[in-house]
């Protein structure tokens, strides 16, 4: 789920697509990925203590990549393409 994230898959659908993806597959070692109804269950389950873990992996994957090179910029890219516009916006 990580994985897909980090490569722009933000939407339970798309485990479909990568459920046979050969780089996919090769990089996690794994013959199959998660499906949509895998992806959709762990979302459907997920609670304060679920997030709380991403936030400690999230933590350890970003120790790991700044002890690569600690980057010298934080870029934030604010996109509100998925909100809706409403009156005068």
């Amino acid at each position: 789920m990580i994985d897909m994230i980090i490569a722009g898959y933000f939407e339970d659908d798309d485990a479909d697509e990568l459920t046979n993806d050969p780089v996919f597959k090769s990089v996690l070692e794994k013959d199959a990925l998660a499906s949509q109804p895998t992806v959709s269950r762990f979302f459907n389950r997920m609670d304060e203590d679920t997030l709380n873990w991403f936030l400690v992996i999230g933590r350890a994957l970003r120790k790991k990549i700044y002890s690569i090179q600690m980057p010298q910029a934080v870029i934030l890219d604010l996109d509100y393409t998925f909100l809706d516009a409403y009156d005068r916006q």
